[in-house]
Protein backbone atom coordinates (compact mmCIF):
# COMPACT_ATOMS: atom_id res chain seq x y z
CA UNK A 1 0.00 0.00 0.00
CA UNK A 2 2.38 2.29 0.67
CA UNK A 3 4.75 1.61 -2.62
CA UNK A 4 1.47 2.70 -4.71
CA UNK A 5 1.10 6.27 -2.14
CA UNK A 6 4.81 6.96 -3.08
CA UNK A 7 4.37 5.96 -6.91
CA UNK A 8 1.32 8.15 -7.16
CA UNK A 9 3.12 11.11 -5.28
CA UNK A 10 6.22 10.88 -8.29
CA UNK A 11 3.29 10.93 -10.86
CA UNK A 12 1.81 14.18 -9.26
CA UNK A 13 5.50 15.68 -8.37
CA UNK A 14 5.84 18.96 -10.84
CA UNK A 15 9.21 18.76 -11.99
CA UNK A 16 8.50 21.81 -14.04
CA UNK A 17 8.80 24.30 -11.01
CA UNK A 18 12.40 22.11 -9.59
CA UNK A 19 14.06 24.21 -12.58
CA UNK A 20 16.08 27.06 -11.92
CA UNK A 21 14.57 30.34 -12.18
CA UNK A 22 16.37 31.38 -15.59
CA UNK A 23 14.78 28.30 -17.33
CA UNK A 24 11.21 29.44 -15.93
CA UNK A 25 11.37 32.71 -16.92
CA UNK A 26 12.75 31.57 -20.38
CA UNK A 27 9.31 29.27 -20.33
CA UNK A 28 7.33 32.22 -19.85
CA UNK A 29 9.24 34.57 -21.99
CA UNK A 30 7.51 32.34 -24.48
CA UNK A 31 3.91 33.16 -23.58
CA UNK A 32 2.02 36.75 -23.20
CA UNK A 33 1.93 38.79 -20.46
CA UNK A 34 -1.58 37.87 -19.40
CA UNK A 35 -0.90 34.60 -19.52
CA UNK A 36 2.51 34.20 -17.62
CA UNK A 37 0.54 36.74 -14.96
CA UNK A 38 -1.80 33.63 -14.77
CA UNK A 39 1.00 31.10 -13.87
CA UNK A 40 1.74 33.10 -10.98
CA UNK A 41 -1.43 31.10 -9.57
CA UNK A 42 0.19 27.33 -9.92
CA UNK A 43 2.18 27.71 -6.89
CA UNK A 44 4.18 30.31 -4.73
CA UNK A 45 6.92 29.02 -6.59
CA UNK A 46 5.54 30.60 -10.10
CA UNK A 47 4.16 34.20 -7.66
CA UNK A 48 6.88 36.27 -8.90
CA UNK A 49 8.54 34.68 -11.82
CA UNK A 50 6.75 36.70 -14.78
CA UNK A 51 8.00 39.69 -12.82
CA UNK A 52 11.30 38.61 -14.53
CA UNK A 53 10.26 38.58 -17.96
CA UNK A 54 12.75 40.47 -20.66
CA UNK A 55 9.95 40.62 -23.34
CA UNK A 56 6.95 43.58 -22.51
CA UNK A 57 4.90 43.16 -24.92
CA UNK A 58 1.16 44.84 -24.07
CA UNK A 59 -0.08 43.55 -27.23
CA UNK A 60 -4.02 42.56 -26.58
CA UNK A 61 -6.40 40.49 -28.83
CA UNK A 62 -9.02 43.16 -27.96
CA UNK A 63 -7.71 45.33 -30.27
CA UNK A 64 -9.73 44.41 -33.55
CA UNK A 65 -13.14 44.57 -31.51
CA UNK A 66 -11.80 48.02 -30.25
CA UNK A 67 -11.30 49.29 -34.23
CA UNK A 68 -14.90 48.34 -34.70
CA UNK A 69 -15.45 50.45 -31.99
CA UNK A 70 -13.68 53.09 -33.83
CA UNK A 71 -16.13 53.02 -36.76
CA UNK A 72 -18.85 53.67 -34.66
CA UNK A 73 -17.72 55.45 -32.14
CA UNK A 74 -20.44 57.94 -32.31
CA UNK A 75 -23.38 56.10 -32.27
CA UNK A 76 -24.84 56.14 -28.68
CA UNK A 77 -23.15 54.27 -25.72
CA UNK A 78 -19.99 53.02 -27.74
CA UNK A 79 -17.61 56.06 -26.94
CA UNK A 80 -18.15 55.18 -22.93
CA UNK A 81 -17.62 51.94 -23.89
CA UNK A 82 -14.02 52.83 -25.59
CA UNK A 83 -12.77 54.73 -23.25
CA UNK A 84 -13.34 52.35 -20.57
CA UNK A 85 -10.92 49.62 -22.55
CA UNK A 86 -8.90 52.44 -23.02
CA UNK A 87 -8.11 52.42 -18.88
CA UNK A 88 -8.08 49.19 -17.99
CA UNK A 89 -5.05 48.88 -20.78
CA UNK A 90 -3.65 51.97 -19.36
CA UNK A 91 -3.67 50.45 -16.01
CA UNK A 92 -2.94 46.65 -17.00
CA UNK A 93 0.69 48.90 -18.33
CA UNK A 94 1.02 50.32 -15.24
CA UNK A 95 0.38 47.57 -12.81
CA UNK A 96 2.92 45.20 -14.69
CA UNK A 97 5.51 48.10 -14.59
CA UNK A 98 5.14 48.67 -11.07
CA UNK A 99 5.62 45.06 -10.41
CA UNK A 100 8.55 44.21 -12.64
CA UNK A 101 11.77 43.60 -11.19
CA UNK A 102 14.16 42.42 -13.77
CA UNK A 103 17.45 45.42 -14.44
CA UNK A 104 16.99 45.43 -17.80
CA UNK A 105 14.51 44.51 -20.64
CA UNK A 106 14.95 42.93 -24.11
CA UNK A 107 11.56 44.28 -25.82
CA UNK A 108 9.28 46.70 -24.85
CA UNK A 109 5.79 47.48 -27.15
CA UNK A 110 2.53 49.14 -26.32
CA UNK A 111 -0.17 48.93 -28.93
CA UNK A 112 -3.38 50.70 -28.33
CA UNK A 113 -5.73 53.64 -29.50
CA UNK A 114 -4.34 56.20 -27.35
CA UNK A 115 -4.25 59.59 -27.65
CA UNK A 116 -2.43 62.88 -25.99
CA UNK A 117 -5.01 62.28 -22.72
CA UNK A 118 -2.56 59.82 -21.97
CA UNK A 119 0.51 61.58 -22.32
CA UNK A 120 1.87 61.46 -18.71
CA UNK A 121 1.79 58.03 -18.66
CA UNK A 122 3.08 57.71 -22.05
CA UNK A 123 6.04 60.10 -20.47
CA UNK A 124 6.32 57.63 -17.61
CA UNK A 125 6.49 54.00 -19.77
CA UNK A 126 9.19 56.01 -22.06
CA UNK A 127 11.13 56.83 -18.96
CA UNK A 128 10.63 53.13 -17.60
CA UNK A 129 12.13 51.60 -21.07
CA UNK A 130 14.81 53.60 -21.22
CA UNK A 131 15.94 53.13 -17.61
CA UNK A 132 15.53 49.41 -18.18
CA UNK A 133 18.40 49.79 -20.97
CA UNK A 134 15.40 48.27 -23.69
CA UNK A 135 16.73 46.93 -26.65
CA UNK A 136 13.53 47.32 -29.01
CA UNK A 137 11.08 49.76 -28.25
CA UNK A 138 7.91 50.07 -29.97
CA UNK A 139 5.20 52.61 -29.11
CA UNK A 140 2.21 51.79 -31.20
CA UNK A 141 -1.25 54.25 -31.24
CA UNK A 142 -2.94 52.81 -34.52
CA UNK A 143 -6.39 54.20 -35.59
CA UNK A 144 -6.37 56.94 -32.73
CA UNK A 145 -9.04 59.11 -33.48
CA UNK A 146 -8.00 61.49 -30.53
CA UNK A 147 -5.42 64.04 -31.11
CA UNK A 148 -1.65 61.86 -31.74
CA UNK A 149 0.13 61.98 -28.49
CA UNK A 150 3.52 63.95 -28.73
CA UNK A 151 6.64 62.26 -28.22
CA UNK A 152 7.11 61.98 -24.47
CA UNK A 153 8.09 65.56 -23.05
CA UNK A 154 10.30 64.36 -20.77
CA UNK A 155 13.27 64.09 -23.04
CA UNK A 156 14.05 66.34 -25.15
CA UNK A 157 16.76 66.62 -27.16
CA UNK A 158 19.19 68.78 -25.73
CA UNK A 159 18.86 66.92 -22.51
CA UNK A 160 18.36 63.06 -23.84
CA UNK A 161 20.17 60.50 -22.29
CA UNK A 162 22.70 58.71 -24.18
CA UNK A 163 21.13 55.06 -24.84
CA UNK A 164 24.15 52.49 -25.29
CA UNK A 165 21.39 49.66 -25.64
CA UNK A 166 18.73 50.70 -28.20
CA UNK A 167 18.40 48.58 -31.21
CA UNK A 168 15.56 48.93 -32.74
CA UNK A 169 12.88 52.37 -32.21
CA UNK A 170 9.14 51.79 -34.10
CA UNK A 171 6.96 54.77 -33.38
CA UNK A 172 3.31 54.62 -35.09
CA UNK A 173 0.96 57.44 -34.85
CA UNK A 174 2.91 59.05 -32.52
CA UNK A 175 3.92 63.15 -33.12
CA UNK A 176 7.52 63.17 -33.26
CA UNK A 177 10.13 65.95 -35.17
CA UNK A 178 12.94 65.40 -36.95
CA UNK A 179 15.16 67.06 -34.57
CA UNK A 180 14.06 63.92 -32.02
CA UNK A 181 14.73 61.21 -34.70
CA UNK A 182 18.28 62.71 -35.06
CA UNK A 183 19.33 62.73 -31.99
CA UNK A 184 18.47 59.25 -31.09
CA UNK A 185 20.61 57.85 -34.56
CA UNK A 186 23.31 60.41 -33.45
CA UNK A 187 23.18 59.23 -29.74
CA UNK A 188 22.09 55.45 -29.86
CA UNK A 189 25.39 53.44 -30.76
CA UNK A 190 24.10 50.46 -31.89
CA UNK A 191 20.72 51.63 -33.40
CA UNK A 192 19.93 49.63 -36.31
CA UNK A 193 16.65 49.85 -36.90
CA UNK A 194 14.10 52.76 -37.57
CA UNK A 195 10.60 52.99 -38.50
CA UNK A 196 8.20 56.02 -38.28
CA UNK A 197 4.47 55.90 -39.02
CA UNK A 198 1.56 58.31 -39.43
CA UNK A 199 4.12 61.61 -37.84
CA UNK A 200 2.80 65.06 -38.81
CA UNK A 201 5.39 66.38 -36.88
CA UNK A 202 7.84 65.17 -39.34
CA UNK A 203 9.08 67.80 -42.12
CA UNK A 204 12.65 67.56 -41.96
CA UNK A 205 14.65 64.79 -41.65
CA UNK A 206 18.52 63.90 -42.43
CA UNK A 207 20.09 60.57 -41.97
CA UNK A 208 23.98 60.91 -41.86
CA UNK A 209 26.97 60.45 -39.80
CA UNK A 210 30.28 58.87 -40.30
CA UNK A 211 29.55 55.86 -37.67
CA UNK A 212 25.51 55.59 -37.50
CA UNK A 213 25.21 51.92 -37.29
CA UNK A 214 20.91 52.21 -38.97
CA UNK A 215 20.84 49.42 -41.28
CA UNK A 216 16.79 49.79 -41.85
CA UNK A 217 15.24 52.67 -42.16
CA UNK A 218 11.65 52.85 -42.82
CA UNK A 219 9.25 55.99 -43.01
CA UNK A 220 5.23 55.27 -43.40
CA UNK A 221 2.59 58.02 -44.63
CA UNK A 222 4.45 61.05 -42.47
CA UNK A 223 2.55 63.32 -45.07
CA UNK A 224 4.26 66.47 -43.80
CA UNK A 225 7.53 65.50 -44.87
CA UNK A 226 9.39 67.94 -47.40
CA UNK A 227 13.08 67.00 -46.77
CA UNK A 228 15.18 63.59 -46.40
CA UNK A 229 18.82 62.89 -46.41
CA UNK A 230 20.43 60.31 -45.99
CA UNK A 231 24.00 59.48 -45.89
CA UNK A 232 24.60 55.79 -44.25
CA UNK A 233 27.09 53.55 -45.35
CA UNK A 234 25.77 50.66 -43.49
CA UNK A 235 22.05 51.24 -44.27
CA UNK A 236 20.91 47.75 -46.36
CA UNK A 237 17.23 48.35 -46.25
CA UNK A 238 14.88 51.34 -47.52
CA UNK A 239 11.07 51.25 -47.37
CA UNK A 240 9.34 54.69 -47.61
CA UNK A 241 5.70 55.47 -48.18
CA UNK A 242 4.75 59.05 -48.68
CA UNK A 243 4.73 62.56 -50.32
CA UNK A 244 6.85 63.45 -52.97
CA UNK A 245 10.10 64.91 -52.42
CA UNK A 246 13.96 64.78 -54.54
CA UNK A 247 15.90 61.83 -54.26
CA UNK A 248 16.99 61.03 -50.48
CA UNK A 249 20.14 59.26 -51.14
CA UNK A 250 23.39 60.82 -50.83
CA UNK A 251 25.65 57.63 -49.57
CA UNK A 252 24.11 54.35 -49.60
CA UNK A 253 26.87 51.92 -51.03
CA UNK A 254 25.79 49.01 -48.73
CA UNK A 255 21.71 49.71 -49.82
CA UNK A 256 20.36 46.04 -51.10
CA UNK A 257 16.38 46.30 -50.28
CA UNK A 258 14.19 49.25 -51.05
CA UNK A 259 10.33 49.38 -50.91
CA UNK A 260 8.12 52.36 -52.36
CA UNK A 261 4.86 52.98 -52.25
CA UNK A 262 1.73 55.23 -53.55
CA UNK A 263 2.11 59.37 -54.96
CA UNK A 264 6.50 58.49 -54.17
CA UNK A 265 6.27 55.38 -55.79
CA UNK A 266 4.52 56.67 -59.06
CA UNK A 267 7.20 59.71 -59.10
CA UNK A 268 9.98 57.81 -58.68
CA UNK A 269 8.90 55.22 -62.11
CA UNK A 270 9.75 58.02 -63.96
CA UNK A 271 12.51 59.66 -62.16
CA UNK A 272 14.29 56.07 -61.69
CA UNK A 273 17.54 57.26 -63.21
CA UNK A 274 18.11 59.66 -60.68
CA UNK A 275 18.46 56.12 -58.53
CA UNK A 276 20.78 54.46 -60.65
CA UNK A 277 23.98 55.03 -59.58
CA UNK A 278 22.87 54.24 -55.74
CA UNK A 279 21.48 50.81 -56.94
CA UNK A 280 24.35 49.07 -58.42
CA UNK A 281 23.98 46.58 -55.24
CA UNK A 282 20.52 46.24 -55.09
CA UNK A 283 18.83 42.80 -55.04
CA UNK A 284 15.11 43.64 -53.89
CA UNK A 285 12.90 46.10 -54.86
CA UNK A 286 9.17 46.29 -54.05
CA UNK A 287 7.21 48.67 -55.98
CA UNK A 288 3.43 49.29 -54.66
CA UNK A 289 1.76 51.54 -57.52
CA UNK A 290 -1.90 53.17 -57.38
CA UNK A 291 -1.88 52.23 -61.07
CA UNK A 292 -0.48 50.92 -63.79
CA UNK A 293 -0.52 53.71 -66.29
CA UNK A 294 -0.60 53.46 -70.38
CA UNK A 295 2.56 56.02 -70.38
CA UNK A 296 4.72 53.08 -68.42
CA UNK A 297 5.17 52.14 -72.08
CA UNK A 298 7.62 54.66 -72.99
CA UNK A 299 9.82 54.11 -69.55
CA UNK A 300 13.37 53.33 -69.81
CA UNK A 301 14.93 51.62 -66.51
CA UNK A 302 18.58 51.78 -65.54
CA UNK A 303 20.17 47.95 -65.63
CA UNK A 304 19.65 46.63 -61.91
CA UNK A 305 22.53 44.27 -62.05
CA UNK A 306 22.25 42.25 -59.19
CA UNK A 307 18.36 42.99 -58.67
CA UNK A 308 17.17 38.95 -57.74
CA UNK A 309 13.76 39.59 -56.88
CA UNK A 310 10.81 42.23 -57.72
CA UNK A 311 7.36 42.80 -56.64
CA UNK A 312 5.50 44.61 -58.29
CA UNK A 313 1.55 45.85 -56.34
CA UNK A 314 -0.93 47.92 -58.15
CA UNK A 315 -4.10 48.93 -56.59
CA UNK A 316 -5.89 49.17 -60.08
CA UNK A 317 -4.89 47.77 -63.65
CA UNK A 318 -7.37 47.30 -66.51
CA UNK A 319 -7.41 45.54 -69.79
CA UNK A 320 -6.64 49.05 -71.26
CA UNK A 321 -3.29 48.68 -69.67
CA UNK A 322 -1.29 45.76 -70.72
CA UNK A 323 0.89 44.15 -68.15
CA UNK A 324 3.17 43.61 -71.15
CA UNK A 325 4.27 47.54 -70.83
CA UNK A 326 6.21 46.67 -67.52
CA UNK A 327 8.38 44.35 -69.56
CA UNK A 328 10.66 47.18 -69.72
CA UNK A 329 11.52 46.77 -66.09
CA UNK A 330 12.65 42.88 -66.45
CA UNK A 331 14.85 43.80 -68.95
CA UNK A 332 16.76 45.73 -66.72
CA UNK A 333 17.57 43.15 -64.42
CA UNK A 334 19.47 40.40 -66.37
CA UNK A 335 19.77 37.66 -62.79
CA UNK A 336 16.06 38.20 -61.76
CA UNK A 337 15.49 35.19 -60.16
CA UNK A 338 11.82 35.82 -58.89
CA UNK A 339 9.28 37.79 -59.73
CA UNK A 340 5.49 38.77 -57.99
CA UNK A 341 2.84 40.46 -59.43
CA UNK A 342 -0.02 41.60 -57.02
CA UNK A 343 -3.82 43.08 -57.82
CA UNK A 344 -5.62 44.55 -55.28
CA UNK A 345 -8.89 45.01 -57.96
CA UNK A 346 -10.18 43.03 -60.80
CA UNK A 347 -9.60 44.13 -63.87
CA UNK A 348 -11.56 46.71 -66.20
CA UNK A 349 -12.75 45.56 -69.48
CA UNK A 350 -11.12 46.44 -72.29
CA UNK A 351 -13.93 46.92 -74.72
CA UNK A 352 -12.72 45.24 -77.35
CA UNK A 353 -9.78 46.49 -77.92
CA UNK A 354 -6.60 44.27 -79.06
CA UNK A 355 -3.79 44.29 -76.55
CA UNK A 356 -0.23 45.30 -77.10
CA UNK A 357 2.14 42.37 -77.86
CA UNK A 358 5.68 42.71 -76.14
CA UNK A 359 8.42 41.26 -78.70
CA UNK A 360 9.92 38.59 -77.29
CA UNK A 361 13.43 39.04 -74.41
CA UNK A 362 14.40 36.26 -73.10
CA UNK A 363 15.11 36.05 -69.23
CA UNK A 364 17.54 33.22 -68.30
CA UNK A 365 17.46 33.41 -64.55
CA UNK A 366 13.68 33.74 -63.71
CA UNK A 367 13.02 30.74 -61.69
CA UNK A 368 9.79 31.61 -59.68
CA UNK A 369 6.85 33.81 -60.84
CA UNK A 370 3.97 34.34 -58.54
CA UNK A 371 0.68 36.37 -59.68
CA UNK A 372 -1.53 37.11 -56.75
CA UNK A 373 -4.98 38.23 -58.08
CA UNK A 374 -5.63 36.20 -61.52
CA UNK A 375 -8.60 37.06 -63.12
CA UNK A 376 -9.11 35.33 -66.00
CA UNK A 377 -8.83 38.67 -68.07
CA UNK A 378 -7.01 38.76 -71.50
CA UNK A 379 -4.61 40.47 -69.70
CA UNK A 380 -3.58 37.86 -67.48
CA UNK A 381 -3.42 35.12 -70.14
CA UNK A 382 -1.22 37.12 -71.86
CA UNK A 383 1.01 37.91 -69.41
CA UNK A 384 1.36 34.31 -68.32
CA UNK A 385 2.23 33.23 -71.94
CA UNK A 386 4.65 35.82 -72.62
CA UNK A 387 6.63 34.81 -69.11
CA UNK A 388 6.20 30.59 -70.64
CA UNK A 389 7.32 32.09 -73.73
CA UNK A 390 10.24 34.30 -72.68
CA UNK A 391 11.61 32.61 -68.94
CA UNK A 392 13.52 29.84 -70.42
CA UNK A 393 14.80 28.63 -66.97
CA UNK A 394 11.45 28.78 -65.05
CA UNK A 395 10.61 25.83 -62.83
CA UNK A 396 7.25 27.05 -60.87
CA UNK A 397 4.66 29.55 -61.36
CA UNK A 398 2.37 30.19 -58.75
CA UNK A 399 -1.25 31.58 -59.47
CA UNK A 400 -3.47 32.79 -56.70
CA UNK A 401 -6.91 34.34 -58.12
CA UNK A 402 -8.12 35.99 -54.97
CA UNK A 403 -7.77 39.80 -54.73
CA UNK A 404 -5.39 41.67 -52.25
CA UNK A 405 -8.32 43.65 -51.30
CA UNK A 406 -10.27 40.33 -50.91
CA UNK A 407 -7.52 38.16 -48.84
CA UNK A 408 -8.61 38.27 -44.81
CA UNK A 409 -11.47 40.68 -45.31
CA UNK A 410 -15.18 40.25 -44.51
CA UNK A 411 -16.01 39.53 -48.22
CA UNK A 412 -13.50 36.59 -48.56
CA UNK A 413 -16.35 33.86 -48.44
CA UNK A 414 -18.85 36.22 -50.01
CA UNK A 415 -20.66 33.62 -52.76
CA UNK A 416 -19.96 36.07 -55.91
CA UNK A 417 -16.59 36.57 -55.08
CA UNK A 418 -16.05 32.74 -54.65
CA UNK A 419 -17.57 31.80 -57.79
CA UNK A 420 -15.17 34.24 -59.86
CA UNK A 421 -12.41 33.17 -57.92
CA UNK A 422 -13.49 29.52 -59.16
CA UNK A 423 -13.74 30.70 -62.53
CA UNK A 424 -10.38 31.88 -62.65
CA UNK A 425 -8.91 28.93 -61.19
CA UNK A 426 -10.88 26.83 -64.08
CA UNK A 427 -9.28 28.92 -66.44
CA UNK A 428 -5.75 28.90 -65.00
CA UNK A 429 -5.79 24.47 -65.07
CA UNK A 430 -6.88 25.10 -68.76
CA UNK A 431 -4.35 27.45 -69.18
CA UNK A 432 -1.70 25.00 -67.58
CA UNK A 433 -2.85 22.38 -69.96
CA UNK A 434 -2.56 24.17 -73.30
CA UNK A 435 0.94 25.64 -72.43
CA UNK A 436 2.13 22.17 -70.96
CA UNK A 437 2.70 23.35 -67.61
CA UNK A 438 2.53 20.19 -65.69
CA UNK A 439 4.16 19.91 -62.37
CA UNK A 440 5.32 23.88 -62.95
CA UNK A 441 1.86 25.35 -62.03
CA UNK A 442 0.75 25.73 -58.76
CA UNK A 443 -3.29 26.75 -58.20
CA UNK A 444 -3.98 28.16 -54.70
Amino acid sequence: MGNIKEERARFHEDRISGMPDEILVSILSLVTLKEAGRASVLSRRWQKLWTFVPNLNFDTPTQERLYYLVDRRCEKGLGKSYDIERTKYVNWVNRVLKLHQLPAIDQFRVSFDLGVDYRRDLDNWFKFAIEKRVQRLELSFEKSCAKPCPFPSLYRPHSFPRCNSLRALILKYLSVSGKVLEYFICNCPLLERLCVQNSAALVNLKVAGPLIPLKYLEIFDCMKLQNLEISAENLVSFVYSGPRISMPFKYVPNLVEMSLKGMYCEYSMYEFCEFSSYLSRLETLILKLPMIEKKMTLLEFPTLSNLKQLELIAFHAGDSVSLLRLTSLLKAAPILCRLTLKWRYRYLSNGGKKLQKAPKCPHHCLKLVELVGFSAQTIDVDYVRYLIENAVELEKIIIDPRSQISVESPWEYDEIEMEKIQAARECAKMLGRELCLGDKLVIL
